[in-house]
């Protein structure tokens, strides 16, 4: 599973998630599709790797005072760039568990839960994810997903790809766990608690914000629970909700499934 990672020095959880078998004796085409996190800290190296995987759309899930701190370096001219501006109906996960400073392992899990939840239902992933999935067919080159860390909102529409792709569950559920292996976590720690302490004076224990910085498959449970809940289908839901109907579906299908 880590040869799906790019090795980049300022851009962490960069990976193919292409190369999947598919229920019906298919599999998806590798390096068409990529998810990471930002690229506010690619190095010059970084965004020549970058540039040379002919990328044609990139869609950034981040939220617009995430975009304007942490402004991205990659990619350039040329690079069609989904973006939303809407604000959220609901504090992101992280800031809810800071604010209320219960950051026990239990209230972080049902945070991160709840946010998976909304995410099908959320206007400005609605958008997002719509505008993904129809900008895929248009087009024989490769694209990105990625938002802050590359995990959640990332891992979700990754994941949703995916199924619709035909990958089974058990596959899915893999490469989404796959962030807690080669994101770092533990270098990555202290500069997190830096951050939590300054912005919010909050202290979390290292356990819990180990877990709210990795992922864990009751959440992304959590993301399809929300959608099966009123939808029999995944295919249903990205028609009447994403406005992504049969036709795309299978030109999607055309485009990344190879016999």
């Amino acid at each position: 599973m880590r040869d799906r990672v790019m090795p980049l020095s300022g851009v962490l959880n960069f990976r193919d998630f292409g190369g999947y078998a598919t229920a019906d004796g298919g599999h998806v085409r590798s390096r068409l599709l990529f998810r990471s996190a930002h690229f506010a800290e690619a190095t010059p190296d970084d965004q020549a790797a970058l540039d040379a995987l002919n990328v044609h759309v990139v869609a950034d899930l981040r939220r617009p005072e995430e975009r304007s701190a942490e402004p991205n370096r990659w990619p350039g001219p040329g690079v069609t760039v989904l973006t939303n501006d809407l604000g959220l109906e609901a504090p992101p996960p992280h800031e809810a568990v800071a604010t209320g400073n219960d950051w026990s392992v239990a209230n972080v899990d049902q945070y991160m839960v709840h946010a998976y939840a909304t995410y099908p239902y959320e206007p400005r992933y609605i958008d997002l994810f719509s505008g993904f999935l129809t900008r895929l067919v248009q087009d024989d080159r490769a694209a990105v997903i990625h938002c802050a860390a590359g995990k959640d909102r990332t891992g979700s529409l990754a994941a949703l790809t995916l199924r619709l792709l035909g990958v089974p569950e058990e596959a899915v559920i893999q490469d989404y766990l796959l962030t807690n292996q080669v994101s770092n976590l533990e270098k990555r720690l202290p500069l997190m608690r830096q951050r939590i302490s300054a912005r919010y004076n909050s202290h979390p224990t290292d356990e819990a914000l180990m877990r709210m910085m990795g992922v864990q498959e009751a959440y992304l449970q959590a993301y399809f629970g929300a959608i099966h809940s009123r939808f029999g289908r995944l295919e249903d839901y990205t028609a009447e909700v994403l406005g992504v109907g049969p036709g795309v579906q299978a030109a999607l299908r055309g485009k990344f499934i190879a016999g």
